[in-house]
């Protein structure tokens, strides 16, 4: 049976009833479930207890909530993700595209923290790096971090044999249908080290992201790659596994 991996998906903002309508039109999915503060890992984790055969927990203080909370919250679920041995670190990063320069000491502080708690506990860890990617690897490798994967890739092309070389992976996102600079990352990317994520439920650009759209970003890599969707799907079903240690 086919198994659809949604590396990095905000289940937390899906209602009860639109999440349980996708896990049902999937039939079988493992959804890695970031969180951005405390309050959307409580909720995480009370999907992760619903759906304990779909849904993989993630704790993470998005670099976005720097401006409006405290780094205290995000010292409390570091700790957090420790204590209960959370499987997954996310969404969690540094941006120079979106933040303001000021905030950059505090994102560094937080990134690391939650490197660390990664580390403490061998849990995987997705990142968000917009603008920030090289910085990220750096840190993600200086921690020593085994099991990454860059978020929504769509950094530098001389930067993914840097990022493979690490053993990090890439993720796709269904915005590649629209998005050029995603189609040059998926091509230029390895299928052994890239996986697929739908970010859902961002709107980008007119999309609505949802895991019911990984399908078509992988029909998507396999056009631009000259490939069998079945290859990429074995690809894509192997790299989720080995990430996730499933």
């Amino acid at each position: 049976m086919l198994v659809v991996y949604d590396m990095h998906c905000h289940t937390h903002e899906f209602s009860d009833n639109e999440l349980e309508d996708i896990l049902e039109k999937l039939g079988s999915a493992r959804i890695v479930s970031v969180s951005e503060d405390l309050e959307s890992f409580y909720r995480t984790l009370e999907l992760a207890e619903r759906f304990p055969d779909s849904i993989i927990p993630c704790a993470g203080f998005h670099p976005w909530s720097i401006k409006e909370r405290s780094l205290g919250e995000a010292e409390e679920l570091a700790r957090l993700a420790v204590k209960y041995g959370i499987p997954c670190i996310g969404e969690v990063g540094l941006d120079k595209k979106f933040l303001p320069e000021w905030t950059w000491d505090a994102q560094v502080k937080v990134f690391g923290m939650f490197l660390e708690a990664a580390r403490e506990i061998d849990a995987y860890v997705t990142v968000h790096s917009p603008n920030a990617w090289r910085e990220a690897v750096e840190m993600l490798v200086d921690a020593g971090i085994e099991r990454a994967m860059l978020h929504w890739y769509t950094g530098p092309l001389n930067l993914i044999p840097e990022i493979v070389g690490a053993g990090y992976y890439i993720s796709i996102n269904p915005a590649i249908r629209i998005q050029e600079k995603h189609k040059r990352v998926a091509k230029a990317s390895p299928l052994d080290h890239m996986v697929f994520e739908s970010d859902g439920p961002y709107n980008y650009r007119g999309l609505r992201l949802t895991p019911l759209m990984i399908p078509d970003a992988v029909r998507e890599v396999a056009a631009l790659k000259g490939i069998d969707e079945e290859t990429v799907w074995e690809w894509a079903t192997r790299n989720g596994a080995r990430l996730l240690r499933a």
